[in-house]
């Protein structure tokens, strides 16, 4: 068979049973990632093995072998007038694809159906070479649901604080005065936090915590700054950039989740990052490694929010960034959060820390490098499985 990159194709059920264990899905069907080797062997996308060609097989056009396809083409934009909420445009994954292109024509007026019912294709992959037009918005629907355990606490963000735009707060600013605000920024981007106890120009939401409640606003601002955070306050991700603005209507019904066991570490972990987060955009230049440390930590709170979602996942790939964090952090951490307003001794600490994540060879330090190794594919499990997180 002539395969390409990013062709679908299955691997033989008897190769199949034998590395299932090492998967993160049950479903036998697979993009092609790329040829090794001069051909010699294949990577398969989500799948950390290099597999004999002689393995993999086409998958046919059939409503069983593709049954897990569906088709997701790119939705022209609305037209939003400055006072209307943002459409949200949800692809049904579950719909087999062939049905989704019944509904889709080309600049003639055929259906995509009819085009692909005259080629009399009997292979996926045929299909994608003669029309790529069609096969670049092709997926996968991977289910994940066995790996993904409904958490015992959550609540929605707006039943444990109040939410409003930051000119109706500035305009009722004397009301709130013994409340513990987080103020959230309108731009979401990748590298920078949406979620501080400071206001800046950028500020564009209040939340307020009633009753002095510093511990679940901290919270939330370690939630919302995490990648899964602002996943779920995006409409929808472009090429799996969290890239967008903060809407109000989706920060009322973003929906906390946590782990009563390691809240209060998740907590000091964002007391630390929001200081380091100060420290190196004043002395980056002159302190590089602020930047690396600020980095790092920013790959903790997202590793922490992702473990506490989907468990199993991080089970299966035999490591645990929850219980490592916990273990190396805890007694320096705790003294870290009592030194909120002491600089001098944030400082000590930080460079107490610094030693702790590098003191032991089974560290957290450790339990990072093998996160990275499946950073992007358990973040690509969860922008796929949003609507069952």
């Amino acid at each position: 068979m002539n395969f390409k990159k990013n062709d679908i194709v299955r691997l033989r059920n008897e190769y199949f049973d034998k590395i299932k264990s090492k998967l993160f899905f049950p479903q036998n069907i697979f993009f092609i990632d790329k040829f090794l080797d001069e051909g010699k062997s294949v990577r398969l996308r989500n799948v950390d093995i290099n597999v004999p060609p002689s393995e993999i097989c086409p998958v046919k056009i059939d409503g069983k072998e593709d049954r897990y396809i569906y088709y997701d083409p790119v939705i022209a934009a609305d037209v939003v007038r400055p006072d209307e909420v943002v459409k949200c445009h949800h692809v049904d994954k579950n719909e087999y694809y062939l049905q989704k292109m019944k509904t889709c024509f080309d600049s003639k007026g055929r259906s995509y159906y009819d085009i692909l019912n005259e080629e009399h294709f009997v292979y996926v992959h045929e299909l994608q070479h003669s029309k790529p037009f069609i096969s670049r918005d092709l997926r996968i629907n991977y289910k994940l649901t066995p790996f993904i355990k409904p958490l015992p606490f959550k609540m929605k963000l707006e039943t444990g604080a109040m939410v409003m735009t930051y000119r109706k707060y500035l305009d009722t600013q004397h009301e709130w005065d013994n409340f513990i605000k987080v103020y959230i920024e309108k731009e979401i981007c990748q590298s920078k936090m949406v979620a501080t106890s400071v206001c800046t120009e950028k500020t564009a939401y209040v939340l307020l915590f009633e009753n002095d409640n510093h511990f679940d606003a901290k919270y939330a601002e370690f939630y919302i700054n995490s990648s899964i955070g602002k996943l779920f306050l995006l409409n929808k991700t472009t090429n799996g950039k969290l890239e967008g603005n903060v809407t109000i209507a989706n920060l009322r019904k973003l929906v906390i989740r946590w782990v009563n066991i390691y809240k209060e570490c998740c907590v000091y972990l964002e007391c630390l990052t929001q200081v380091i987060y100060v420290y190196e955009k004043r002395l980056g230049e002159k302190e590089p490694a602020l930047t690396g440390l600020l980095s790092f930590l920013s790959q903790v709170r997202d590793a922490m929010v992702m473990e506490m979602i989907m468990p199993d996942l991080f089970k299966r790939a035999n490591f645990s960034i929850l219980k490592k964090w916990k273990q190396d952090t805890d007694a320096i951490m705790l003294d870290f959060y009592l030194a909120e307003d002491a600089s001098d001794k944030q400082i000590e600490l930080i460079g107490k820390l610094i030693k702790a994540i590098g003191s032991t060879n089974d560290g957290i330090a450790n339990e990072m490098t093998k996160y990275r190794i499946y950073m992007l594919e358990f973040m690509r499990f969860a922008e796929q499985n949003k609507m069952d997180l």
